[in-house]
């Protein structure tokens, strides 16, 4: 592929204006007061603290771990004290608490001695590097979450790495950022995915309208195996499956993963925290994030330690005095959050700050048939709704349920202001949990009929048993009977040899 190709549009999507006007620059948050680390990552077990209360810490400390294969450690971000290990509310739709590391800052941000001995990369064997990026603590920093190093693990035949360059959600500029400002550990990060994974090629996306980052990754990129293409600005480019379509013009099945096609895809932001985790030895503890909306001065890009609150960055960007409405993450996918006192974790690249709205009032469907026009994975989200709205998940299976991706265009264009991706989720939930019953009823029936057997089994052994010891009764009883009359016998002929013996005297 070509340096600087653009690649196919995907069929349906949306176009959605940008209306930010943020620098590109990222600016350096000051150090917070205190953190606040979850233990409870996105995907597998809680960690386990290796601290205490009271106990001081060095920045990019071990502070607790788990043997969780999915899961990756926790780091101090900040030197100072732990101030607390205890429940608290993080970013999370659930709105339940976490088990948390409270750190208070010291002001000194000192570090740990950085291990560096993967510098030169190209001498290590692919495994020692995995286990160095696990180590580091590594996710997908797109919003995803996933372990970075799960992805790499067991990786086989893989032809082709795909760099997600892309912020098809209008607002976020963090990756945007990133890439302008740090081009060449970018390139660097590609690299060395290209040495782990055994790749023949490297394509980074970006979308046409980052002309700038564009060019940086372009005048830093010396390697034959790195390309560098254009996608169409256009929601949502950014999915998996649509980009490898785009990319590629491969079409990725349903139940299926990229790595079954020799494909494997991580964001920008990931890439670059690999290059620092491998060629500095730092693990991850700060990441940038977009602070942006209409109810924001100045939308910013800020450097931020991981555990900061939301609150040290949105001061920055000088937020009016009107209420609020907070998203962290996309205005389409994103999540809500109910104060500004939550902890930025590793998957929070932008937060929105927009002047609270009345949202507009539900109305019936009018059948129109636009949401189905936009689905950018070809669904029918009209006929998905009907039966998740009746709860008959059975079908909304049969038009495929499970690939709905809940990018939300199908909101975006719905005249009835329907939450039609909110359906959609529930439904979702509800066939899990239908699942989940289906399976615990079809195990308990499993283990009655088992015990069933299991009952009759003994029952007929007990019974065999019973009628073995009878027989075997019985027949004692025979041998007793005839030893009884044998005794008679020999006693009767003593008796009779006593009575002739007495009669001769």
């Amino acid at each position: 592929m070509p340096n600087s190709a653009l690649a196919q549009e995907f069929q349906g999507g949306i176009v959605i204006a940008n209306n930010s006007s943020g620098s590109m620059k990222i600016v350096q948050a000051p150090l917070p007061d205190s953190v606040i680390l979850p233990l409870q990552q996105r995907i597998g077990d809680e960690a386990v603290a290796l601290v205490a209360v009271g106990d001081e810490v060095l920045t990019g400390q071990l502070i607790a771990e788990t043997t969780d294969y999915f899961c990756t450690p926790i780091h101090a971000t900040i030197s100072g004290i732990i101030s607390a290990i205890d429940k608290q509310i993080i970013p999370h739709k659930s709105g339940l608490k976490s088990n948390c590391i409270s750190i208070k800052s010291d002001g000194k941000d000192e570090w740990i001695s950085l291990n560096q001995q993967h510098k030169n990369f190209l001498q290590s064997p692919p495994e020692k590097l995995i286990d160095a990026i696990q180590a580091a603590g590594i996710v997908g920093l797109g919003g995803g979450g996933f372990p970075t190093h799960a992805k790499l693990k067991n990786l086989t035949n893989c032809q082709t790495i795909i760099i997600n360059g892309t912020e098809c959600e209008p607002g976020i500029m963090c990756d945007d950022a990133l890439m302008q400002n740090h081009p060449l550990e970018v390139i660097s990060g590609v690299e060395i995915l290209l040495h782990i994974c055994a790749a023949s090629r490297a394509i980074i996306a970006i979308e046409d309208d980052k002309p700038a980052a564009f060019s940086a990754l372009q005048k830093c990129n010396k390697n034959q195996q790195i390309s560098i293409v254009k996608i169409p600005t256009k929601y949502t480019s950014g999915a998996e499956k649509l980009l490898i379509k785009s990319l590629l013009n491969i079409e990725i099945p349903s139940g299926s993963f990229a790595s079954d096609e020799g494909i494997i895809c991580q964001n920008v932001a990931t890439v670059k925290a690999i290059s620092d985790a491998i060629i500095e030895g730092k693990p991850l503890v700060s990441r940038v994030v977009t602070v942006t909306g209409s109810g924001v001065a100045i939308p910013q890009n800020y450097e931020v330690r991981l555990g900061a609150k939301f609150a040290d960055i949105i001061a920055a960007s000088k937020p009016n005095n009107l209420p609020h409405n907070l998203r962290m993450g996309g205005l389409m996918m994103g999540l809500d959050v109910e104060n500004i006192g939550l902890p930025i974790g590793k998957i929070s690249n932008c937060i929105f700050v927009n002047n609270a709205e009345k949202k507009p009032a539900e109305q019936p469907c009018i059948r129109c048939g636009q949401c189905n026009l936009v689905c950018p994975v070809g669904l029918l989200p009209q006929q998905l709704f009907w039966w998740s709205k009746h709860k008959n998940t059975e079908k909304a299976m049969d038009y495929n349920l499970p690939d709905c991706i809940e990018c939300r265009c199908c909101d975006f264009v719905c005249p009835s202001h329907i939450p039609l991706a909110q359906h959609f989720v529930a439904a979702k939930e509800l066939n899990y949990q239908q699942t989940q019953q289906q399976y615990k009823t079809a195990i308990a029936k499993k283990r009655f009929e088992f015990r069933q057997f299991r009952l009759e089994r003994n029952a007929a052994e007990r019974a065999e048993m019973m009628a073995k010891k009878r027989a075997e009764l019985q027949k004692k009883m025979a041998n007793d009977k005839s030893q009884k009359a044998k005794i008679a016998k020999a006693l009767e002929r003593v008796k009779t040899k006593k009575d002739e013996n007495n009669s001769n005297i």
